[in-house]
């Protein structure tokens, strides 16, 4: 036995680093600092999943902002339209505030429906 160790010992340390590396790239997955919290480490995929956390919550602020600022210039343009001194339009004010209506339905359905799409990015990621 010695003597066939002694014959075959560059294929027997051939197939030990082999197995070496093999175990050490299966077991030992790359891992970089959370964004979230950086004392925890986390592989690729949760790396993806909260960085799409950060745009899909980037992207609800936006959409908020974007709502304020269409309310604050429907409220400036019929302010300046009292301003200028033309005579109370009952038909002008119900269309601003069926406007400001419209703007508030449609920011919360863009609201959910980037809500929802990070779900399912959620789900069929994790």
């Amino acid at each position: 036995m010695l003597q066939w160790i002694r014959k075959h010992w560059t294929i027997i340390i051939g197939a030990i680093i082999t197995i070496a590396f093999m175990v050490y790239c299966y077991g030992c997955e790359p891992k970089t600092k959370s964004l979230i919290t950086p004392n925890k480490l986390v592989n690729r995929l949760e790396l993806q999943l909260e960085f799409d956390q950060i745009v899909g919550l980037s992207q609800i602020r936006m959409l908020d902002l974007d709502q304020q600022e269409q309310f604050r210039a429907i409220v400036l343009q019929n302010a300046l339209v009292l301003v200028q001194g033309n005579p109370l339009n009952p038909l002008g004010i119900i269309t601003a505030i069926a406007g400001v209506y419209g703007v508030m339905q449609g920011g919360s359905k863009v609201t959910k429906a980037v809500k929802t799409g990070i779900q399912k990015r959620k789900v069929n990621n994790g």
